[in-house]
């Protein structure tokens, strides 16, 4: 699953598999070169890849249920709030 970040120098937006591990510029920006998390460089490609790797899984086991006969509906949207709510606990448990 690709992921969309904001570079917070530059303020372009990129993939984080720009910066992963099959990058060229391995935790950098793609355009301005800003090194992020610079003191987390090695736990930051790992974070990067273990985000996308999760994200698709998450969106293929929805996908897999979403196509069977199950008798339910999944409230993707609810589900997507949820997750996005989740991220940014974790944001703020972080800032704390």
């Amino acid at each position: 699953m690709s992921i969309e970040a904001t570079c917070g120098t530059c303020k372009r937006k990129f993939l984080l598999e720009q910066i992963g591990p099959e990058s060229d510029n391995l935790g950098r920006c793609p355009f301005c070169g800003t090194r992020f998390g610079r003191h987390y460089t090695t736990v930051l490609v790992d974070a990067v890849k273990d985000a996308e790797v999760s994200g698709q899984r998450f969106v293929n086991a929805l996908g897999r249920l979403q196509g069977m006969e199950t008798g339910f509906e999944i409230d993707i949207d609810g589900a997507l709030e949820d997750t996005a709510e989740q991220i940014r606990a974790h944001e703020r448990k972080a800032a704390s």
